[in-house]
C-alpha cells in the first residue's frame, strides 16, 4: 500500500507530506484508507521521536466536527481494549490538550494509538469472506465495543469495515485484537438531527436511509446493530446485501427490499441469525450485540467457544462464624464484648450515589479483565451538523443463490517476529 496523499482533491484540505508538523507532531506517511468526509489521518511521530502515532487531521471548517468526535473519545475513556484511544497532545509548560488547533496551518487535529495491522476491509479485499470462527472474533470485539458505548447513550452511526481496525495483521496471528475506531458522526441518543449525515450507504440502516430520504424517523442503537449485521453477512458471504450505482435507489432497496436470504452454502441456523440481524423493523433485530454474539458462538464447536472464568463462590454460615470467634478469643484471652464489637461494628451504611442507565445490555467478554469506568467531566451537546452527501463504497457483486465457494486459508508466515503495536489508523 502506498503511503501517498490520495489524489483526489474533491474535499477542500491542507495536504500534509511526510516531513511537515503539525503541532509538535511530525508527519511520517499518509495511511491508506484515512481520507475521509470530514478529516484526514496520517501516520506521525512527537517531535519525530517515539512510537507512531494515527495523527487525523479535520478538512478545512470542519473542526467541530472533529472537537465532537474527541469529546465522544473523551467520554468514551473507559480504557476499553476495542475501543481506539485518543491521546493527550503535549504543548508547552507541561500542558495537554485532547483536541488542539495547529496556529502554522489553522487545521485541528488529535492524536490515537496506531493500529499496525490494517483494517477490516484491507483484510476482506485479501480474502474476500472469512470462516465463521474468524467473524465471531471480530463481531464479539467489535460488539462489545458497541454495547459499551450504547451503554452511555452513544451511536456510532457509521459502523464499516475500513472503521474496524488491528493490532497485528489478522492473517499473520492467531490472536485477533480488533478495535472500533472513527467516532466522527456518533451522537448522543436522541440528538440524531439533519436530513442528512455523512453515511456510507450500503452500512445504512433502513432507519437512517429513510432519513436521508427526508423522512423524521427515530435512530437508536439498533442501527448500530443493523450495520453490525451488514458486517457478519459481508465477512461471510464475500459481499455486501444491498449495493448499486445509483445511490437512491440503493437507499430505496435498503427500506422497501428484504435481504437476498437464504444464502446458498450457510447453513440454515446462520441464515435465521442474518435474517434476524438485518429485519427492517428494529423491534424485530437483535437488541444488543450481546444477544448477536451468543447466537453467533452457539453454532461454533464446543473448543472454539471463548473459554469463560469460574466464579468462586463461597457460603459464610453466622453461627459456625461466631462459635468459631468465641472459641478463639476464649483462647486468646479476649473479652467477648471486645470480639463481638470487632465483629460486628456498629457502622453507619455508606451512601452510594443512584445511576439511572441510558441502555442496558449485557457486556461481551473480552481477552482482557473487564475494564473500570472512569467517569469523565460532562461534555458539550455537539454543534448542529451541516447536510453532507452519503458516500458509497464500491464492493464486490455476486447473486444470493449463488453457492459459496470454501473460504480461502488464512496464510501463516514462519519465523515471523512478535511485534508490540502502539495502536489506530
Amino acid at each position: 500500500m502506498s503511503g501517498q496523499a490520495p489524489d483526489n482533491q474533491s474535499i477542500e484540505s491542507k495536504i500534509f507530506k511526510p516531513g511537515q508538523m503539525v503541532g509538535p507532531y511530525v508527519i511520517t506517511r499518509w495511511i491508506p484508507g484515512g481520507r475521509g468526509g470530514m478529516a484526514t489521518v496520517y501516520q506521525a511521530r512527537l517531535h519525530n521521536q517515539g512510537e507512531p502515532v494515527a495523527l487525523k487531521v479535520a478538512h478545512v471548517g470542519l473542526g467541530d466536527f472533529l472537537k465532537d468526535e474527541a469529546a465522544f473519545l473523551r467520554i468514551l475513556d473507559l480504557d476499553h481494549p476495542h475501543i481506539i484511544k485518543i491521546l493527550p497532545v503535549p504543548l508547552g509548560g507541561g500542558s495537554t490538550e485532547y483536541i488542539v488547533r495547529d496556529p502554522a496551518s489553522d487545521s485541528w487535529y488529535f492524536a490515537m494509538e496506531y493500529m499496525a495491522g490494517g483494517s477490516l476491509e484491507d483484510w476482506l479485499r485479501r480474502r474476500k469472506r472469512l470462516t465463521l470462527e474468524e467473524t465471531v472474533k471480530v463481531v464479539r470485539q467489535v460488539g462489545s465495543a458497541l454495547d459499551a458505548a450504547h451503554r452511555l447513550g452513544v451511536l456510532h452511526l457509521d459502523v464499516k469495515p475500513s472503521n474496524i481496525l488491528f493490532a497485528e495483521d489478522p492473517q499473520k496471528t492467531d490472536h485477533i485484537q480488533a478495535v472500533l475506531t472513527d467516532f466522527g458522526i456518533a451522537r448522543p441518543r436522541g440528538r440524531v438531527g439533519g436530513r442528512a449525515l455523512t453515511l456510507t450507504i450500503e452500512y445504512a440502516s433502513p432507519e437512517q436511509a429513510r432519513r436521508a430520504q427526508g423522512e423524521e424517523v427515530q435512530v437508536d442503537h439498533r442501527s448500530d446493530l443493523y450495520s453490525l449485521g451488514v458486517l457478519v453477512y459481508e465477512m461471510l458471504c464475500g459481499r455486501v446485501p444491498f449495493r448499486g450505482r445509483n445511490d437512491e435507489k440503493v437507499l430505496r432497496t435498503i427500506v422497501t427490499e428484504e435481504p437476498p436470504l437464504p444464502v446458498k452454502g450457510l447453513p440454515d441456523e446462520v441464515n435465521r441469525i442474518l435474517a434476524k440481524a438485518l429485519a427492517k423493523d428494529p423491534e424485530e433485530r437483535y437488541q444488543s450485540a450481546r444477544d448477536l454474539v451468543n447466537d453467533l458462538e452457539a453454532l461454533l464447536p464446543a473448543d472454539a467457544r471463548p473459554r469463560r472464568r469460574p466464579i468462586l463462590t463461597l457460603s459464610f454460615n453466622p453461627l459456625l462464624g461466631i462459635l468459631l470467634g468465641f472459641l478463639l478469643g476464649l483462647a486468646l484471652g479476649i473479652p467477648l464484648g471486645r470480639w463481638t464489637a470487632a465483629l460486628f461494628p456498629e457502622t453507619s451504611p455508606t451512601p452510594t450515589a443512584t445511576i439511572t442507565p441510558t441502555f442496558s445490555a449485557t457486556p461481551l467478554p473480552t481477552d482482557t479483565l473487564t475494564p473500570s469506568i472512569t467517569p469523565s467531566p460532562t461534555t458539550p451537546p455537539p454543534t448542529a451538523l451541516p447536510a453532507l452527501k452519503p458516500t458509497h463504497t464500491a464492493t464486490a457483486t455476486a447473486t444470493a443463490t449463488e453457492t459459496l465457494p470454501p473460504p480461502t486459508s488464512t496464510r501463516r508466515p514462519t519465523n515471523t517476529p512478535t511485534r508490540t503495536p502502539k495502536p489506530t489508523r
